[in-house]
């Protein structure tokens, strides 16, 4: 039972922690825009001479650059929208809806496909892998948790998270564990800082790594009094120590 109610704990911290990095706004485009441009303009620069109708080039390179930029920055609105209308249908608890979408909308399963690898796809991501874990379908989740690449601190803890709470249901404790510390590493959000590191003590009690598990109460009991966590973890030494 305990086991089966740090899954829950665990499942909702990663969709807290989604949903609240959802919305931020993806730069990766804009910047490739940039770099492409710099990179065009100081190819121009260099090699003008040779180029005939310099002048008509670089109005056309300038030009193609604005183009792209503005058909990528139209692109990542739409998929913005689609994962908006896919986070509504999970939290209504529509996994239906929310993976395959609608004939108006696309669903997680094709923005992860189709929008890899940027922020709004690394999102859906996310949410696709508490889908599929909350369905059970914990290799297909670990899968999805484990290839998600972003610099967004609270979606990449959130994926961390939900590995080890999928290896936590696996009954490996010890690395579940683990992975709770790391995700606790990179949220960079105190909030879930204290939630990832209780997580990640109570798997090292489930281990069988008092030790461990004890150290960590001491740092909450220390470095996060004002938390739920931080509170309830004098009980829990008293509870490891007697």
């Amino acid at each position: 039972m305990a086991n089966e109610n740090a899954v829950k704990v665990t499942s909702n911290n990663t969709v807290k922690s989604a949903a609240k990095s959802a919305s931020a706004p993806a730069s990766s485009s804009s910047d490739k825009a940039l770099e492409l441009y710099y990179r065009l303009v100081e190819f121009y620069e260099k090699n003008q001479q040779l180029v005939i109708g310099a002048g008509v080039v670089l109005v056309l390179v300038v030009g193609g650059f604005v183009f792209w930029n503005q058909q990528q920055a139209t692109r990542e609105a739409e998929a913005s929208a689609m994962l908006r209308k896919a986070m509504t249908a999970y939290k209504d608890e529509n996994f239906e809806l929310a993976v395959n979408g609608d004939s108006t909308s696309a669903g997680l399963a094709k923005l992860v496909t189709q929008f890899s690898g940027t922020a709004t796809g690394e999102t859906a991501k996310l949410y696709l892998a508490n889908i599929y874990f909350q369905k059970g379908s914990l290799d297909s989740a670990l899968q999805l948790y484990s290839s998600i690449s972003t610099s967004a601190p609270l979606v990449a803890a959130a994926a961390t998270a939900g590995e080890a709470a999928c290896y936590e249901q696996k009954k490996d404790f010890k690395k579940a564990a683990s992975l709770y510390k790391s995700a606790a590493a990179k949220v960079g959000n105190d909030s879930y800082v204290s939630v990832y590191l209780n997580d990640a003590a109570r798997a090292f009690e489930l281990a069988g790594e008092k030790k461990e598990a004890l150290e960590l109460l001491e740092r909450l009991k220390k470095e996060f009094s004002d938390t739920k966590e931080g509170r309830d973890a004098e009980k829990a030494i008293a509870r490891l120590k007697s």
